[in-house]
């Protein structure tokens, strides 16, 4: 029986790959990725904690910027500093939350990858190319309404309040896509916050619901009182996108949990780093039914 021989280097070493590359986050073992930040708000915190969640065994070093708290344009001292610390850090990947963040990562010339979330509309973004990939706080209409069908199936005309300056895309959209549900969508549209109490006295009879969405025209603390206040009032009610308005009164809200978002685009980032690819995607949400406002207004949640 002859002695066996030792296998050549090279055999070893392609072993030793293989045995690498079929252990998650092995190949990771040198990367080094940054997340830069728009502002120290919870939301941001929540979504960060959740990305080093997933990453902390795969990735060693994750480095996490702040923006100056003015959050104005990267010429502040602080932005200027980032920016010069990406040039020379040597990332494989940085992610921009929130969509200051993001106006600064994308103007840095480096050849990282880079990768945006928390951020409402990437489109709006005059730094962003339509190539940027990553996930956004914008819930696709279809799958809105799908879900407002499968809880109120009673609903059938919701009025949509918004400014067509900003959000004529989405009235466009729900029109279209309300029919597959047998939902009639009728629009409410203003042009300033001094429209809204017209609009809501012109349309206080015939519809179920009135339909808020991120509108910077029509959105803020008092508005969505007042109109939640007269929703209740007329019998009708508010659907909402996030805990405010629940807690505001409103019978139906999309909700963000933001750890579980941050943890969505760590999975992103992992799958970016593994093969090169990224696409935009949409964010992970929760729906909130408030049920003693539906049955004080009489609005009937499907079981």
């Amino acid at each position: 029986m002859h002695p066996k021989k030792p296998l050549p280097i090279y055999c070893i070493i392609l072993c030793l790959s293989m045995v690498l590359l079929a252990i998650p986050g092995a190949c990771f073992s040198e990367t080094k990725i940054a997340l830069v930040v728009s502002k120290r708000i919870k939301p941001y915190l929540q979504v960060v904690d959740g990305i080093t969640d997933v990453l902390a065994e795969a990735v060693p070093q994750i480095d996490v910027f702040f923006l100056s708290s003015l959050n104005k344009t990267p010429d502040t001292q602080v932005n200027q500093d980032i920016v010069r610390q990406l040039q020379a850090g040597n990332y494989d990947l940085v992610t921009a939350v929130g969509p200051e963040a993001a106006d600064l990562v994308w103007v840095v010339d480096s050849p990282f990858k880079k990768l945006y979330a928390a951020i409402l509309d990437p489109q709006a973004l005059p730094q962003l190319p339509s190539t940027a990939c990553g996930i956004s706080l914008r819930i696709p209409v279809g799958i809105q309404l799908e879900r407002i069908a499968q809880n109120f199936g009673t609903l059938k005309k919701i009025g949509l309040l918004f400014d067509p300056l900003h959000n004529q895309w989405f009235y466009d959209q729900a029109l279209v896509r309300a029919r597959e549900y047998g939902i009639e969508i009728i629009g409410l549209p203003v042009q300033s916050k001094n429209q809204i109490a017209g609009v809501l006295k012109d349309h206080k009879s015939g519809l179920d619901a009135i339909w808020m969405i991120p509108d910077q025209t029509v959105i803020s603390e008092k508005i969505i009182h007042y109109v939640i206040k007269q929703g209740i009032y007329n019998q009708m009610g508010v659907i909402g996108y996030n805990s405010f308005f629940t807690r505001s009164g409103a019978f139906f809200s999309f909700e963000f949990a933001y750890d579980l978002l941050g943890e969505q685009v760590g999975t992103a980032i992992n799958a970016y780093l593994e093969t090169g690819v990224c696409r935009q995607e949409s964010p992970v949400f929760n729906v909130i039914v408030n049920q003693n406002i539906a049955d004080k207004i009489g609005i009937q949640v499907s079981k």
